[in-house]
């Protein structure tokens, strides 16, 4: 999964860099935690955000996030990784369109 995650993050880096800022960097971020005390119920977060430097700061400009809940007893982990992730990939396709 990681290099799933690996590809989408540099290649957005690269369009972004194009289109929007030459100089920021891409991050992305993947968490599955328990959302309540029922360990079966878990929650799937991809994030991603741009993290730049200008007039000698850092800052961070949240991009895009999609979580999904699942239940770890019906859905396997890989599954929930690749649902979010193709939900992931559906946000970033209408991000580039809207910032073409």
């Amino acid at each position: 999964m990681s290099s799933t995650l690996d590809l989408i993050k540099n290649s957005f880096e690269r369009w972004y860099r194009a289109h929007v800022d030459n100089k920021a960097s891409i991050v992305i971020n993947y968490s599955d935690e328990q959302t309540l005390l029922i360990k079966a119920y878990h929650k799937v977060t991809v994030s991603m955000v741009a993290i730049g430097i200008k007039d000698n700061l850092s800052y961070t400009v949240p991009l895009i996030e999609v979580s999904e809940n699942y239940n770890h007893g019906v859905t396997t982990e890989e599954e929930a990784k690749e649902s979010v992730t193709e939900n992931f990939l559906m946000k970033i396709f209408d991000y580039c369109k809207q910032h073409s």
